[in-house]
């Protein structure tokens, strides 16, 4: 009888993440024997935990916070995502070790070509948030040539730094590096000059949340992408859908970005409507698109 595949997530904390609700769909509507466990691995673990993985036959596994930086000095190989992005967030382990990926930038490209037919080229793009999300969106964004991406952060120094980070790694981009002042008026003009607000900061991971922007920040004939998806429409969402701006959360990006980690684990395209609808019904109710 032929052993399962076995792929996990490796994070702290991790049991409430929706991975394994999508991949399993997945592995099911393609006829694949395979399994996808959730692993809390504490920082000063993960290079045992790493070990444990490939001694116990995984074919694969996810990286999650507070992991995706710290797993670059445990891989035997880096993709070039990987580097351009300085994170890691797919591990593909096979007989010449640990190679780290990553696809959180893939998977927002992706859904923003799929699903909104858009794309960073020649656009205007803010990016609220330089965390790792939003530093590794903005890093993206330039390197597929957009026209100017400004950057907001509540510190001043991690917009800085995201700034010098675009520079040291995409040096060829025709992108317009601005650091917004940490003022909401200034990052308010900036957004309604627009073309594509991405919202990477943590407002809206609650019901109750106040919105990170007034509704005058936004414009119809952009898009604000708000990379929150527990909740179908969040408060930013709601902002800017006041306004006229279309609005979408990001439901689409963590499930590209796990058909990404999918393809470099078996080789195949993952069913992404399998796992949209998957995701879909456990964070939104099985009666709902």
């Amino acid at each position: 009888m032929q052993t399962p595949l076995r792929f996990a997530l490796l994070g702290h904390p991790v049991k409430h993440s929706l991975s394994p609700v999508m991949h399993e769909a997945s592995f099911r509507a393609l006829g694949i024997d395979a399994t996808y466990a959730c692993i809390d691995a504490a920082p000063e673990a993960l290079g045992a935990c790493l070990a444990a993985c490939r001694e116990q036959g995984y074919a694969g596994l996810n990286v999650t916070v507070p992991h995706k930086t710290a797993a670059l000095a445990w891989m035997d190989h880096l993709d070039v995502s990987a580097r351009l992005y300085g994170a890691v967030n797919t591990v593909r382990i096979d007989a010449a070790g640990f190679t780290g990926v990553n696809t959180d930038a893939e998977g927002f490209l992706e859904d923003l070509a799929v699903n909104h037919r858009l794309s960073p080229e020649a656009a205007r793009v803010v990016i609220l948030g330089c965390g790792g999300a939003g530093r590794a969106l903005a890093i993206a964004c330039a390197h597929r040539g957009a026209d100017e991406v400004a950057l907001a952060n509540r510190t001043l120094s991690k917009a800085e730094q995201v700034a010098a980070e675009i520079a040291d790694r995409v040096p060829d981009s025709p992108a317009e590096i601005r650091v917004l002042a940490p003022e909401p008026e200034a990052w308010s003009e900036a957004c309604r000059e627009a073309d594509l607000v991405v919202q990477c900061t943590t407002a809206g991971l609650h019901a109750d949340d106040a919105p990170l922007l007034p509704s005058d920040a936004f414009r119809r004939g952009q898009l604000l992408y708000d990379i929150v998806y527990t909740q179908r429409v969040t408060p930013t969402m709601r902002s800017a859908m006041a306004a006229g701006a279309d609005a979408v959360n990001g439901a689409g990006m963590l499930v590209y970005q796990g058909a990404a980690a999918f393809r470099e684990w078996t080789g195949l395209d993952a069913d992404t409507g399998a796992m949209r609808a998957a995701l879909n019904a456990r964070l939104y109710g099985a009666s709902r698109e």
